[in-house]
């Protein structure tokens, strides 16, 4: 495999561990980017840990408005959206990630961090970014600092702290699909010391999968697919009249309106392939923007309710210096969701025709985090104690929006409600049916009650010894986690109920620990070696047949060679890195019939994995006002003793899904001043993304979304003076090619697609 990794890998150099795609290119040389990854502000090229970060001005001029572009726009992180929620995104760094990220008895690979606040769940990330000052992307385990379920690497999103002086930042922005976005943070002046900041963002955007046609019914809901309606709120206080004392505390809300991704029918057709009524007579294999049903190749409506989530989140941190050598902090924090999710994948499964799924979800959790930490002149250190609780409620129904004719038993959704049919689906009267010859068929309701709590000890120091001229840095860490859970699933009592009740738990300790080992040659360049380890949490399948099966913790080691560099005076950056990573135990999901049984899903424990792969990022300040970005991942992986649980080996096709073998992306940020008027700047972004496999470990063959990219570009006149204030003014495009590619698939017959070609103007204001 190594020979390989040189062939497609090496030829490249050596892989960059960081990259900043954008920065201020009003200066002649990079600018300095202070990360916070070892849980202390630190230079970018001095932190040997393998970083993507973005700034605000990054953020900004790269129209980053979520967590998605993000994703879209950093090659070595992967985000598919989730196949029933557009308030929802699976993580995977370095081909390791969740694909159900929805649900509460699995755990993600990817640790999520407001403030230093863990996120444990996914749903609702979507909501739009608010006054973020940074983002950084850590890539690889991170299982010392930021402990259980960061094998794969850490998001942490740090915002800007209220300044205690009044000031206003006002952006609209309006695009086609009906595209409206007000950003509005306002700084007051500080009472009694207390310096306070209000931020309030509004979104809305029309469906772009026009859902209309035959089947209505009066009452019924139909809402376009895509349609996106969001509302969020952020209040920060900053406290810091006292000396060596800094409270911060933030409230956060978000309200999010969305409808599903619309999957498309792409299977075979012709006579007898449809299980549920009628034959299929048409396939769709390029991007709709209207419904079909597949099996009369007419337009079709498809019952579609709203998709409701609101997130709400809270923290304080209190930071002290003890001395000058020691610094204690305590991070409090409690994070919540309410989610009422509808996902109608259509005619997408040939047989099961306009299957509907709905879930109704409470989730909440609490941390807490306490820090001792400091520096002196050869050591930096840092420890501390960590405790997490959440608590989580799960109801899941499925039903067929078609006719569905059965034997006796069979259960009707009529205008209020269930309600039981009689013999051969006959409805009884009293049975108030939206349409008597044409009602849903009720599958059955399941509900997951889930508990988790964890402890965890943690520390890390860097000695530098004086020896070698004080250019060696030793980092030794290490942690230890207790983690427990309980979940029980119970159900309607429906005798085709493919989920029956039943209960599982687990008790699991684990150590982690870190070695690294960084030299600077000169000032400008360093290199590094480390190993670490990390582990995700075991936990059980919802959708398995049998609740009480439980998989156990998966454990992950890492090793790892990485450059920090600058050259010709500052103006180029690379920072690389090539790693290998072992995986032990490896938690898979199999889906053993995607399009008969798609509910169904088992997670479970086998063999190992080894990946090994390549990150490099080269930022180059070509002259003084043009800035050219590129950055690189490169993933080879084998899966080795992969015993399934019908007890075949499947280790020649077992596979890691959303790892594309190859992914880029090139940055161009072009900056000149007009005298008298303002600052014009230019961005492009292209990124691309290799094959790469959307499920995995089916019967029913491979399930691969083929290779796509993505053009972005932003023009904007800034610092406008004008009434008072600083005005920029914006037009942007995404997806400008408007390429039409698949971008997930579930099964062989159903996929979803890029959205459409999008464009809009900005006006911004800050006073």
């Amino acid at each position: 495999m190594w020979q390989k990794f040189s062939r497609q890998g090496l030829t490249l150099g050596v892989a960059l561990a960081s990259g900043l795609l954008a920065q201020n290119l009003s200066a002649q040389t990079l600018e300095e980017v202070i990360v916070t990854a070892q849980k202390r502000s630190e230079s970018l090229q001095d932190t040997p840990i393998s970083i993507s970060a973005y700034s605000a001005e990054a953020i900004e001029n790269m129209g980053l408005n979520n967590v998605r572009d993000i994703g879209l726009a950093t090659p070595s992180l992967q985000t598919p959206s989730f196949p029933t929620s557009s308030n929802n995104l699976g993580f995977f760094i370095r081909g390791i990630g969740n694909a159900d990220s929805g649900i509460l008895t699995k755990d993600n690979t990817v640790g999520v961090y407001y403030d230093g606040v863990y996120s444990g769940r996914s749903t609702g990330v979507l909501s739009d970014l608010v006054d973020l000052e940074q983002v950084e992307i850590l890539r690889g385990p991170q299982g010392t600092l930021y402990g259980r379920n960061t094998t794969a690497g850490a998001i942490s999103f740090t915002t800007r702290k209220p300044s205690g002086e009044l000031s206003l930042d006002q952006t609209f922005t309006i695009g086609n699909m009906g595209y409206k976005r007000s950003l509005t943070s306002l700084d007051l002046p500080a009472v009694v010391g207390v310096k306070p900041s209000v931020s309030v963002v509004l979104t809305e955007r029309d469906g772009w999968v026009d859902n209309d046609g035959a089947g209505k019914v009066p009452g019924g809901k139909y809402n376009d697919y895509y349609l996106e309606d969001k509302k969020g709120l952020r209040i920060a206080l900053r406290y810091d009249e006292i000396e060596r004392l800094v409270v911060d505390y933030a409230f956060d809300y978000a309200d999010m309106d969305t409808t599903s991704p619309y999957f498309q029918y792409s299977g075979p057709t012709g006579p007898g392939m449809s299980i549920i009524g009628g034959d299929i007579l048409a396939s769709y294999n390029k991007r709709l923007e209207r419904t079909y049903d597949a099996k009369t190749a007419q337009r079709r409506a498809f019952y579609l309710p709203l998709t409701s989530t609101k997130t709400r989140g809270q923290s304080l941190t209190v930071s002290y210096d003890i001395n000058d050598f020691l610094t204690f902090k305590s991070i409090t924090g409690y994070r919540a969701y309410d989610d009422d999710l509808s996902q109608n994948f259509a005619d997408a499964f040939g047989g099961a025709s306009g299957l509907h799924v709905n879930a109704v979800t409470d989730y909440e959790q609490y941390t807490q985090e306490f820090q001792l930490s400091g520096t002196t002149e050869r050591w930096k250190y840092v420890g501390g104690l960590y405790y997490l609780k959440e608590k989580g409620v799960s109801d899941e129904q499925h039903f067929l929006d078609r006719g569905f004719v059965e034997t006796t038993g069979i259960v009707a959704l009529d205008s209020n409600g269930p309600c039981i049919s009689g013999a051969f689906g006959a409805p009884p009267p009293a049975c108030n049916l939206l349409d008597p010859m044409f009602y849903p068929a009720y599958l059955g309701e399941f509900t997951i009650d889930s508990e988790v709590e964890s402890y965890a000890i943690f520390g890390q120091a860097t000695w530098t010894p004086e020896i070698l001229e004080d250019r060696l840095d030793l980092t030794f860490g290490a942690r230890y986690t207790e983690d427990d859970r309980t979940a029980i699933r119970s159900n309607d009592g429906l005798l085709w109920n493919a989920f029956p009740p039943g209960k599982n738990s687990s008790s699991i300790d684990q150590p982690d620990w870190s070695l690294t080992a960084d030299y600077r040659w000169t000032d400008a360049i360093s290199t590094y070696i480390k190993a670490s380890t990390a582990f995700r949490s075991g936990g059980s399948s919802p959708k398995a047949l049998d609740f009480s099966e439980t998989f156990d913790k998966e454990k992950l080691i890492s090793y790892e060679m990485g450059l920090k560099s600058q050259w010709l005076d500052n103006r180029v950056r690379l920072n690389a890195a090539i790693y290998q990573t072992e995986i032990k135990d490896v938690i898979l999901d199999y889906q053993p019939d995607p399009i008969n049984q798609p509910s169904i899903i088992n997670v479970f424990n086998t063999g190992e994995a080894e990946i090994l792969g390549l990150e490099m990022d080269l930022l180059v300040a070509v002259t003084d006002n043009f800035q050219l970005g590129f950055n690189y991942a490169y993933i080879d992986y084998d899966i080795s003793d992969a015993v399934f649980p019908d007890g075949s080996d499947r280790s020649d096709t077992s596979v890691l899904v959303w790892a594309p073998e190859h992914a880029y992306s090139v940055v161009a940020d072009y900056y000149f001043n007009l005298p008298k008027l303002g600052e014009l700047k230019a961005h492009l972004n292209y990124s691309w993304q290799d094959d790469q496999y959307a499920l995995a470990n089916t019967d029913q063959g491979e399930v691969e979304v083929q290779d796509y990219g993505m053009l972005n570009g932003r023009i904007s006149l800034d610092a406008v003076q004008m009434l008072g204030g600083e005005w920029e003014f914006a037009v942007w495009a995404k997806n400008l090619t408007d390429e039409d590619n698949a971008n997930y698939f579930i099964g062989q017959t159903a996929s979803t697609y890029l959205q459409p070609r999008t464009y809009g103007l900005d006006l911004r204001l800050r006073y």
